[in-house]
């Protein structure tokens, strides 16, 4: 097996399906099926479980994809080594909620560009579970987390900050509590995020029962569903901090048990490298402000 049949492994998993890895690596798609079969020769076994058109890794994909990965990370490592080693460079992979990532980071990615402009930042808004695995198959460097505190042993967590949470209403909801939905959708979050959890127990504690729901991955519609009358939810206060002070949306603090935290987590076998090192540093300082 050579480096190269790895790297198409990896374009295969990222884009999709063999066509979308041999456009993007400029090659025949013959020779990325051939890529693909000296791994399973090698092995004695498939890797992908082909299911129609589409192609999925099998649980001893996953195996070797997790270790392809580090292996590939190392190899990108020493191939961008320069004589500045010590210099930011190459990528740098950074997982954040969305909210986190419009609302805190932005300061914090302005002065890293403006210090090192070659480093190529790609950001990824995925909920906190999947931050965690992507830590462990190398998919992310870093994770901004939001959600309670958890220990993972695998994990190295720096906590930030509390995020105040709260409940936000419609301006003309009718209660200073939250009483029912008076005939207002729930937003939720995705499946899978910390605070549709905490939301899901809250609205239990009161014996509500959520029936007309709406979904939706994006903080930003949410926000703006609660604005325009449609529904309620359970947000970052700070991402409507704006329409609170006006007036336009209402809030229940939520008394944060367990506390909501930013955290900052790595995976601790995970070489720092320059890049991730002066990204950690600034977000620590910027946090500080926060």
């Amino acid at each position: 097996m050579e480096i190269r049949h790895f790297k198409t492994l990896r374009a295969i998993v990222e884009k999709g399906s063999f066509i979308k890895a041999s456009e993007a690596l400029n090659y025949a798609q013959s020779s990325v099926t051939s890529h693909i079969q000296a791994i399973e020769e090698y092995y004695g076994q498939p890797v992908f479980d082909r299911i129609g058109r589409r192609v999925v890794l099998n649980v001893f994909g996953k195996t070797v994809y997790s270790h392809a990965i580090r292996l590939l990370e190392t190899y990108d490592t020493v191939c961008n080594l320069t004589a500045d080693a010590d210099r930011p460079s190459g990528k740098l992979r950074i997982g954040a909620p969305e909210s986190t990532m419009i609302y805190r980071l932005y300061p914090v990615l302005w002065q890293y560009k403006e210090m090192y402009p070659d480093v190529e930042i790609i950001m990824q808004n995925f909920i906190c579970p999947r931050m965690r695995g992507a830590l462990r198959t190398g998919e992310l460097d870093l994770a901004i987390l939001l959600e309670p505190r958890r220990a993972d042993a695998d994990l190295c967590i720096d906590e930030l900050i509390q995020e105040e949470m709260s409940i936000v209403l419609p301006g003309d909801y009718p209660n200073r509590q939250l009483t029912s939905t008076a005939g207002l959708a729930v937003l939720y979050t995705e499946k899978g995020c910390s605070y549709r959890e905490i939301f899901q127990g809250l609205l239990a504690k009161q014996g509500i029962h959520a029936e007309n729901i709406v979904e939706t991955g994006s903080i930003e519609v949410i926000r703006r569903y609660v604005l325009c009358g449609i529904g309620l939810s359970f947000l970052p206060t700070i991402t409507v901090r704006e329409e609170i002070e006006s007036g336009a949306i209402r809030h229940i603090p939520w008394q944060n048990d367990p506390p909501v935290m930013i955290q900052l987590a790595r995976h601790k076998d995970k070489w720092i490298t320059p890049a991730m090192r002066a990204f950690i540093r600034l977000t620590i300082e910027h946090a500080k402000e926060w």
